[in-house]
């Protein structure tokens, strides 16, 4: 703040004598404009990211467990989520029977009693001396959500798969081991939260699908 001083002179005259009185005064200070603060822009707040949408996914494993899902749907959400359940279950259900042993990821697709089916699918092959060679080629379709519950078709095709037993040289085709190309199910889900995740509750087989 600038503090200015200003000299004011004054002149008194009386009678025949004048005399001159200096008078110094000191002005009030001025006070200067203060400029206000510029406010700071308020941040927009940042979005959160918009969580991917689930859509069917190819859980193909040729190498692996040697499955190969065919004609994925075009599915999204609940649907979607129901779908990859069951495509999970086929999965681990084959690769069960290929291994000769309930693969650990089967126990989370699945219902127990759905479980203990498999264990005995499993055991009898083992008991019997059956194993089995090759890709199977399965298709899943007709996926329903209904709130809590969901269906969907299954249909499992052999055509890739070979059969070893004790008694043959070598591994039999289907139509050696005079077993069925087509095996069909009808399969029934359950899911806990609101179609997120989704488990196996039962599944009714045909031959032919």
């Amino acid at each position: 703040m600038r503090r200015t001083t200003v000299l004011v002179v004054g002149v008194v005259v009386t009678g025949l004598a004048g005399c001159a009185v200096e008078q110094a005064a000191t002005a009030e200070p001025t006070a200067s404009a203060s400029a206000s603060p510029t406010p700071s822009p308020t941040p927009s707040p940042t979005p959160s990211p918009t969580p991917a949408e689930v859509t069917a996914s190819d859980l193909s494993d040729p190498d692996g467990a040697g499955i190969v899902f065919v004609d994925i749907p075009d599915l999204r959400g609940p649907a979607a989520a129901a779908h990859d359940a069951v495509a999970r279950t086929e999965v681990e259900t084959w690769r069960s029977q290929k291994e000769g042993a309930i693969s650990p990821g089967l126990a989370s697709t699945v219902s127990p009693s759905q479980l203990t089916w498999v264990e005995s699918l499993v055991q009898r092959d083992r008991e019997a001396g059956w194993g089995y060679e090759g890709a199977l080629r399965v298709t899943i379709s007709d996926v329903v959500v209904d709130g809590a519950t969901a269906t969907a078709s299954v249909c499992e095709d052999y055509a890739d798969v070979r059969f070893t037993m004790p008694d043959a040289a070598a591994p039999l085709t289907l139509e050696q081991a005079e077993y069925a190309q087509f095996v069909g199910s009808a399969m029934t889900l359950a899911s806990p939260d609101g179609g997120a995740t989704w488990r196996v509750e039962e599944a009714e087989f045909t031959v032919g699908c």
